[in-house]
């Protein structure tokens, strides 16, 4: 058994050894490389510190430091509107006013349609100011205007301020008798 242990140590001698030798190079290698990118930043660093100091060198120093009047600034002071005199100002007249936005229309509401889900009634409206449409149940929100109550023949709406708008259904009950009227045309079409 100790000539095994013998054979298997000697075999791995030469590995032993050339691993060292190996660990030994790289790290000569590594010295090598790290001197020279060493030497690399500092030769960077004084063309930096070059640059820095040539770009310091054309400063004008003196010139930031001069006290500046307002002769250095001539061709603003004559177009600047609050140092003209005042007889300079021209005078404006009513014609010459021009509003900024117009007044906002008041919304026109056209009622649209219905839909009944269950128990709940949404009704379709449409402010024929904006063209916005919406779908609202009592208590919903259309525009500034709060739908207070839906009837069969109304929609009632009312703003905060207390306005009230009252929008007829009546689109819907002539679309019922129209379809009524085609209904009684086909009956009738139909027995001839």
């Amino acid at each position: 058994m100790i000539i095994k242990e013998k054979i298997i140590f000697l075999a791995l001698l030469p590995v032993l050894i050339g691993t060292l030798v190996i660990g030994m190079k790289t790290q000569e290698t590594k010295k090598k490389s790290t001197g020279e990118f060493l030497k690399d930043i500092e030769s960077v660093t004084e063309k930096a510190k070059a640059k820095k100091k040539a770009a310091k060198d054309s400063w004008d120093i003196d010139g930031l430091k001069k006290q500046e009047t307002m002769d250095d600034y001539l061709a603003l002071a004559e177009r600047d509107i609050f140092s003209r005199p005042v007889s300079e100002v021209k005078e404006e007249t009513k014609g010459d006013i021009i509003p900024l936005r117009e007044e906002p229309k008041k919304p026109l509401f056209v009622y649209k349609g219905r839909m009944t889900l269950g128990a709940r009634v949404i009704v379709i409206i449409e402010d024929q100011n904006t063209g916005k449409s919406f779908s609202v149940k009592e208590g919903d929100s259309a525009g500034e205007f709060i739908v207070v109550s839906i009837g069969d023949k109304e929609v009632l709406l009312r703003k905060n301020s207390g306005e009230e708008i009252v929008i007829s259904t009546a689109k819907e009950e002539k679309k019922e008798e129209k379809e009524k009227t085609a209904e009684d045309t086909k009956g009738l079409n139909e027995k001839k």
